[in-house]
């Protein structure tokens, strides 16, 4: 009896053991927690007349959200009064046109899907018709055949689809190039051929003939570029003729011929049955011009979204959030302190993709041609361009071979280091050097690793080089040239690249890089890598949750480093060159990262969330900064 008493006890004591030891784990584990969403703008990709489908006229407003639904707005022109109609399906629609069944017609991303609003049936709602190729994720635009069908170009085959709206007959036309991804733009002539602007990498200008089935590149010899990258578009001009951009030139497509033409007129404009113009419309507004008068009205409609996409965070000053959404490219702030979120304004870009403090102002530099961006929160208002007057102030595009600018870091001699993707249809992106004295770039280096694009960049002051990963990708509608990704270091006084390694075979890139105490540390997928910078190897290898997100890794001023994936939060002891502490997020992690304070604040589709660190994590003595 008194071993059984013992024994009780014994087991009694270790579960108390136990349930004091979960007790402590929780109280001393972080804590995720959403703090809202920043921006409910949703992303304006056109606008139509339409029926009303009681026999007057609508404008049609088609939104997407990348985060969640597209949705279409009905709009009365004459009082703003608005119905908003929310898609089963998609994110987003690039194509829309009235059908010749008075019906409007969107065609998708993220599945090329037909959908259909009926004004004369708006309890439908928007229904999806079907999907003409199952190849195909993009429907760009459409366009009206002479025979009555709606013909759509495509993505990432580049082909040609048509949609029959008397019968509900869709037809996969098939490729219009052989090795190109965009069918980007398209026009119906007159003679009802259907021409196709073909792009990347190899520019091309196809007619399609729908009483055939055939088609041919119609695009002239004399017309083309060398590299063959030639710069092609086409529409279908107010006196209902179709035209084509090709480079620099314009030209109108008279059946098989192209001929050049000094001024191509603009696309018809949106009138009314009374003559009224559409001269404007935004996210919640528009205006029309009397063509009597002249006077212009302006009017504004209401409509719900569930918010924007959030495409990247940083610090700024202040030891505030700040944020990008994408497509619309919408800049937000939130302060910790207050524990408030506002939108600050939008710039003409798709999204920011990289950001950085200076002096108690903030660089934004976004998509598309690297534009850098210098806003000033100390000033009480958000006013974009390129005059003294304006906050952000634009400085333009940072320099050749810079599209999307993965990577911005502050180097030596206090300057700014731009890592870019190249533009679409180009291989081999580009590091630029700006001077935030002259606010211009000094100087750009092309190719630094052939072919490939800039993903991740950290300076190391130790040794003075700037530590950088690439991506074995080039510009959009690309293939890979290079068979797998570098790691490199560039020597800012020799100005040249000396050292670079494939550290990974088959690595497609490296998509967060960071120095500190006198190593580099680098990723790839879910491995974590401590280089040395003297020895120019790797010395060690850490297994992360799973994989890391692009630029996604900092230094907790007691000189951990946090990073992310996709799953949640890690932290890393670089000392030890382990991992002290994980976190798995409960919801999916898009992008980051902002490091204030205790707390790592990250991108979840449209929501902004916060994870505070753990006090076992951040109790440890701050080192001074390198």
């Amino acid at each position: 009896m008194l071993q059984l008493m013992s024994a009780i006890r014994f087991c009694w004591f270790t579960f108390l053991c136990f349930v004091t030891s979960l007790v402590t784990a929780q109280t001393d584990g972080g804590k995720f927690e959403s703090v809202g969403i920043p921006v409910r703008k949703g992303g304006l990709m056109g606008c139509i007349l339409g029926p009303d489908g009681k026999g007057g006229e609508a404008l049609y407003f088609n939104f997407n959200q990348l985060s969640g639904l597209l949705f279409l707005v009905q709009v009365n022109p004459d009082t703003g009064e608005a119905r908003q109609f929310n898609a089963p399906e998609g994110p987003g629609a690039w194509a829309l046109i009235k059908g010749p069944d008075e019906k409007i017609y969107l065609g998708t991303w993220d599945g090329a899907l037909v959908l259909r609003f009926d004004p004369k049936q708006p309890e439908k709602g928007l229904v999806v018709v079907g999907k003409p190729s199952p190849t195909e994720d993009y429907l760009w635009q459409y366009d009206l055949g002479k025979d009555g069908k709606l013909y759509a170009c495509t993505y990432p085959q580049a082909k040609l689809v048509s949609f029959d709206p008397k019968t509900d007959v869709m037809e996969d036309l098939g490729r219009m190039h052989p090795t190109e991804m965009y069918a980007r733009s398209l026009a119906v002539g007159p003679s009802g051929k259907v021409y196709v602007a073909i792009g990347t990498e190899k520019g091309d200008l196809v007619a399609f003939d729908p009483a055939t089935g055939k088609h041919h590149s119609l695009l002239p010899d004399k017309l083309r570029a060398p590299s063959g990258a030639t710069g092609v578009s086409v529409w279908r001009g107010s006196d209902g003729q179709a035209y084509a951009q090709i480079g620099g030139k314009q030209a109108r497509l008279n059946d098989e011929d192209v001929v050049l033409v000094e001024n191509a007129p603009d696309k018809s404009p949106m009138k009314l049955r009374d003559g009224r113009e559409v001269v404007e419309f935004g996210r919640g507004t528009f205006s029309l011009k009397d063509p009597q008068s002249g006077e212009v009205t302006a009017r504004t409609f209401k409509y719900a979204g569930a918010g924007d996409h959030i495409f990247t965070v940083g610090v700024g000053p202040s030891n505030c959030v700040y944020g990008s959404t994408a497509m619309p490219l919408e800049v937000f702030r939130y302060d910790p302190g207050a524990n408030r979120s506002e939108p600050l304004g939008a710039m003409p870009g798709g999204e920011v993709y990289s950001m950085l403090e200076d002096r108690h102002k903030l660089y934004f530099c976004y998509y598309g041609g690297s534009v850098m961006n210098l806003y000033d929160p100390a000033k009480p208002f958000w006013k974009f361009g390129t005059g003294a007057d304006c906050n952000p102030v634009s400085f333009g595009g940072v320099g050749d071979g810079h599209l999307r600018p993965r990577a911005m870091i502050r180097g030596p001699e206090d300057l700014i280091y731009i890592g870019s993707e190249p533009p679409y249809g180009e291989l081999g992106g580009a590091l630029a050097v700006w001077d935030p004295q002259k606010n211009q770039t000094i100087e750009n280096y092309r190719n630094l690793v052939t072919n490939q694009s800039i993903a991740s960049l950290a300076w190391e002051p130790r040794s003075g080089l700037i530590f950088g990963g690439s991506g074995n990708y080039g510009g959009g509608g690309t293939r890979p040239s290079e068979q797998e990704a570098k790691f490199f270091a560039f020597d800012p006084k020799q100005k040249h690249k000396v050292f670079e390694m494939a550290l990974v075979p088959g690595a497609t890139k490296y998509p967060a890089t960071f120095a500190t105490q006198g190593k580099v540390f680098t990723t790839v997928g879910d491995k974590l890598f401590e280089f040395d910078p003297r020895a120019m190897k790797i010395v060690r290898t850490i297994t992360l949750p799973t994989g890391q997100l692009d630029i996604s890794l900092g230094r907790h001023r007691n000189g951990k480093l946090v990073g992310l994936t996709s799953k949640g939060v890690y932290v890393l002891d670089p000392e030890k060159g382990e991992l002290v502490h994980t976190g798995e997020a409960p919801v999916k992690v898009n992008c980051g990262t902002a490091l204030v304070d205790d707390a790592v604040y990250f991108g979840s589709k449209a929501e902004l969330w916060r994870y505070s660190l753990p006090a076992s994590v951040v109790t440890k003595t701050a080192r001074k900064s390198e």
